[in-house]
């Protein structure tokens, strides 16, 4: 330890304490301040490292396959078609070390309950005025509730992955805490409407995983009926679902019957009506225009991939290459990212990011499998489960949306992986090695 500076410790963990805090308490509102604790946070963690000299004594899981996934991602800007316009997106990298810095600050349980706690009640506060939003404005496609972010896709990334943190608690944490339904309630309601599908998708799959995880023999039992009935009566249950949502309205023609016409109501602002829409063009097995506008995308994505397979053509390389492939839509051109974490990645790192981002998800969720095993019916088993269905949302959702590249969900994404193995480091569950 250096002497000289022995006496600022109490105040440098006041700080690291300080901005732990601030960014759980804005992150849901504010990304500017957000970074601004995450930076000042991270820079007293370094302080504090070296003037204690205990970097051997820090934490640093997933530390390979995050390197591995930086290395691909700096190869890919100095191979990239124009370098000194992809560089700058490497900036994103350092959002990687909001995971080790709250892993390492995060020294005590009580303070990864409180921080977890924080998260939710944020999301509540900000899903409350979300609910607000669309009494006052109305809800539609045409007026989907945004938040406290300035994109509903966003809005509903975050509000996805801190349901599944909070329904992990409520499911896992003993004894149980009743209120949380409360606000997972609150929470999915404004989910809702967002009308972002992709999320939806995230909360019920990140949602099967926990009711899995709690009762297997139930959860299976469940599927397999379900999917017998889909098999046995899907077709009259799709049909029943098309008739219950398709837009019509009675007329009385002049005969002074009754008759249902096909009627288009994208004028009126009206929750249901457009809720139904958008169950109907999930259903109707008909083309739907945003799924089709993904495939072109994709399309787009793969052509791009095939002459760089590789190291990929660059970060935003899309913006300066999409005039050398076919465009007949010119959906490419207008929106140029590829709605799909995996075609995207691919189309700017190539292979070797694609494969080692990938490698990050494996070897994630391999670490979170031996720490359930280590800490099976123990208090802090809830935030394995919670930090998993919430990663597992996320890959979900990035199916059809770009959430990677999306800072405000990705910092959010990162404090909940952090979640598992943050608080104190001589648990017998963790590696004895202290770098992995």
């Amino acid at each position: 330890m250096d002497s000289n500076f022995k006496e600022f410790l109490p105040a440098i963990d006041k700080v690291i304490i300080s901005s732990l805090f601030i960014f759980t308490a804005f992150c849901m509102f504010s990304i500017s301040i957000t970074q601004i604790a995450a930076g000042i946070g991270g820079i007293a963690w370094f302080f504090r490292i070296y003037i204690t000299g205990d970097l051997r004594k820090q934490y640093w899981p997933l530390l390979i396959p995050f390197s591995l996934f930086s290395l691909a991602c700096i190869i890919a800007v100095i191979n990239a078609y124009d370098t000194s316009y992809a560089y700058k997106e490497l900036r994103k990298l350092l959002e990687i070390l909001i995971f080790f810095w709250v892993v390492n600050c995060v020294r005590y349980n009580h303070l990864k309950n409180f921080l977890s706690m924080l998260l939710i009640i944020a999301a509540v506060l900000a899903s409350s005025y979300g609910l607000y939003q669309g009494w006052s404005d109305g809800i539609s496609l045409l007026n989907r509730v945004e938040g406290t972010m300035s994109v509903y896709t966003t809005f509903a990334g975050i509000l996805m992955m801190v349901s599944m943190l909070a329904l992990g608690r409520i499911l896992f944490c003993k004894p149980r805490e009743l209120w949380l339904w409360i606000a997972i309630g609150l929470i999915f309601t404004c989910l809702l409407f967002t009308f972002t599908r992709q999320a939806w998708l995230g909360f019920f799959v990140g949602g099967l995983f926990l009711l899995f995880s709690l009762k297997r023999k139930l959860t299976l039992v469940l599927m397999g009926t379900l999917l017998i009935l889909l098999i046995v009566y899907g077709g009259q249950i799709r049909l029943k679902i098309l008739d219950m949502t398709t837009l019509s309205e009675t007329i009385v023609n002049d005969k002074g019957e009754q008759t249902k016409i096909r009627a288009n109501h994208w004028h009126k602002k009206n929750f249901k009506t457009h809720m139904k829409f958008r169950i109907n063009s999930t259903f109707s097995g008909q083309e739907d225009d945003t799924f089709s506008m993904r495939v072109i995308l994709w399309r787009g994505g793969w052509e791009v991939f095939k002459d760089y397979p590789l190291t990929g053509c660059g970060f935003k390389c899309m913006d300066l290459i999409n005039q050398q492939y076919p465009d007949p839509s010119q959906l490419i051109n207008r929106l140029r990212g590829m709605h799909n974490n995996f075609m995207q990645l691919a189309m700017d790192t190539g292979i070797l990011g694609l494969s080692s981002w990938i490698g990050i998800w494996v070897c994630f969720f391999g670490l979170l499998y031996k720490r359930i095993k280590a800490t099976k019916n123990q208090p802090e088993e809830w935030i394995i489960y919670g930090s998993s269905a919430s990663a597992i949302s996320f890959l979900v959702g990035g199916l059809f949306e770009l959430n990677f590249y999306d800072s405000e969900v990705v910092m959010i994404l990162y404090f909940i992986m952090a979640l598992p193995f943050s608080g104190p480091k001589t648990s017998p569950s963790l590696p004895s090695q202290s770098l992995r």
